[in-house]
């Protein structure tokens, strides 16, 4: 064990004096793409992976049975083949052969070993384990039969063998039994709760595994300075190859910095230290697009801009749960009259105009553009039906309405939104005193239930509506799930139900229409926007793509060198 603790720590050295010896020149020469996230990661456990920031990193460090391509179809991954029956409910999967865990202590002398479906087993009933505390827990729970029995088993301490749903053939067979028809389960196995990874490194690393991740990917973890860098280096058993039968990664590392500022971040994007900008805050897009959101012409051959709509929500969201000290307090909480009249408050359009550039598009429902079913007739902005109802609520031009309180997160496009709705809203009477705090902590107060009003976004974890409408779902009432306003409804309850258990598209999405209209008279969120993907990128960035889930694909990435 001693010798190869000795030998992993010899590699990273060689790694880190190979990278501290690149000029930012000599960098790009030696394909090592750095970029910056501001919010910070708290952690690159797959059964915690429920952010953006901790998703774009884990997909360089782990793999799942099926991913998507970039027209978000479903493709093999671990998986080489799959098949189900009729009903949809049972699903068998054949797994590559080929395919090894990143060399770790873990594994004692043998440094690594092949992924098997035993792996892929143990890692979703992983997520299953009450003592995980996984927020991926509502994917599988009540999808895949015996998984509510597993997870009860674990939270009264006991250590059941296996869930009944989950079968393991052989080496590189495994099945899985769900509970009832669910035609998007195989988007499921792409999401990052399903990636894989191997028992011996949760047990080996136990609580600090999310600082130590071991996956399939095309990357392996080098190092993590909190705070400071984040550098993945390139896995040279990765089991993908190109179309020329090149194996894949391209690049040699990866590095993230935690930057908070943005125009710091900005500033040296332009200066070439990093070689993509994953957002753009609204006063640099002055700066680098055009009145129509396009790359303006003096800085074509420079950069180059990458864009796509994003299967995305950004709201307010309210807790309900008046049992809660914070929802007992909140008077969004007891009157739904209110929550629609700060609805019609928000003109979207003029904000997305002035502020975000054209960055984004208004959101008056739950699903965003690129879904079948989206709809703009929701929440328009409309000032004199606002006040209407905020009379009807018993708050007449605010009168008797105490001060609200948002929480934000410390970007500061959220920073300049929140801004601008406050200012409309003070324009009925109604009092709104902005914090900020970092979203790992946001989140977190989020879950638990302390926050009354708060800004956050759903960016969809596979491409279905059935993904948005699982944020409404009573069964998914957070920490449990992803329902953070702990929104209950027995008519939403029995549409969403209806909707997952029917096979045929037209069906489905006539159901979610009338749950989408449900959801939105009752307002448990205030609609802000759906997103526009938008990045910045160098022009010597090559292989870079985006999709509207948002990913950020790596291992087909390289960087020209300079002239």
């Amino acid at each position: 064990m001693l010798t190869v603790r000795l030998a992993c720590l010899v590699l990273i050295a060689a790694v880190a004096g190979w990278y501290a010896g690149c000029t930012r020149h000599q960098a790009r020469q030696a394909d090592i793409f750095v970029y910056n996230e501001p919010s910070g990661i708290a952690s690159l456990d797959p059964a915690q992976a429920s952010y953006q920031a901790a998703w774009w990193v884990g997909q360089q460090l782990y793999s799942g049975l099926v991913d998507f391509d970039t027209a978000l179809q479903v493709i093999p991954a671990l998986a080489k083949r799959w098949s189900s029956d009729s009903t949809l409910r049972h699903w068998r999967f054949v797994l590559r052969e080929d395919v090894w865990f990143h060399e770790d202590p873990c594994f004692g002398t043998q440094r690594t070993r092949r992924c098997s479906a035993g792996d892929v087993r143990y890692s979703i009933e992983r997520i299953l384990d009450a003592r995980t505390r996984s927020p991926g827990l509502w994917v599988f729970l009540d999808r895949i039969r015996g998984a509510r029995a597993f997870h009860d088993a674990t939270r009264r301490g006991e250590h059941p063998m296996h869930c009944e749903g989950i079968r393991v053939l052989n080496d590189t067979t495994i099945e899985f039994e769900l509970v009832e028809s669910f035609a998007p389960f195989l988007q499921l196995l792409a999401m990052p709760y399903a990636w894989v990874v191997p028992r011996e490194a949760v047990e080996y690393y136990g609580e600090r595994f999310g600082e130590h991740p071991v996956g399939t990917g095309p990357f392996r973890f080098g190092w993590w300075k909190p705070d400071r860098e984040l550098v993945l280096v390139r896995n040279e058993r990765y089991w993908r190859r190109d179309e020329n039968g090149t194996q894949l990664p391209y690049l040699r590392a990866v590095r993230v910095e935690f930057v908070r500022d943005q125009r710091t971040e900005f500033a040296e994007f332009r200066r070439g230290r990093y070689a993509m900008l994953a957002s753009l805050d609204p006063a640099f897009a002055k700066v680098l697009l055009d009145e129509q959101g396009q790359l303006a012409s003096e800085y074509a051959g420079k950069y180059r801009l990458l864009s796509a709509p994003a299967l995305s929500t950004e709201y307010y969201g309210i807790l309900l749960d008046t049992t809660l000290p914070a929802g007992r307090q909140n008077p969004l909480a007891r009157s739904r009259l209110l929550r629609q009249a700060l609805n019609y408050a928000i003109d979207r359009e003029r904000m997305v105009r002035y502020i975000l550039r054209g960055m984004a598009y208004p959101a008056r429902g739950v699903l965003p553009p690129p879904l079948a079913g989206y709809s703009a007739a929701c929440y328009q902005y409309d000032r004199e039906r606002a006040r209407t109802l905020l009379a009807k609520a018993g708050y007449p031009d605010g009168k008797g309405l105490p001060e609200l309180q948002l929480v934000i997160s410390t970007s500061s496009r959220t920073l300049s939104i929140a801004e601008a709705v406050q200012e409309q809203w003070a324009e009925l009477g109604v009092r709104v005193e902005l914090q900020q705090v970092d979203f790992p902590r946001l989140l977190s107060m989020v879950r638990n239930g302390e926050i009354a009003l708060w800004r956050t976004s759903w960016i969809a974890d596979y491409p279905d509506a059935e993904n948005f409408f699982a944020l409404f779902h009573s069964a998914n009432i957070a920490p449990r799930g992803p329902n953070t306003t702990r929104y209950r409804n027995a008519t939403a309850d029995d549409l969403y139900r209806q909707a997952i258990a029917t096979a045929d598209p037209a069906q489905r999405s006539q159901l979610f229409g009338l749950l989408e209209r449900q959801v939105v008279g009752d307002a448990p969120w205030i609609f802000l926007f759906h997103g526009r993907i938008v990045r910045m990128v160098h022009a010597a960035v090559e292989g870079l793509t985006v999709d509207p889930l948002d990913r950020l694909v790596l291992e087909r990435v390289r960087i020209a060198p300079s002239n």
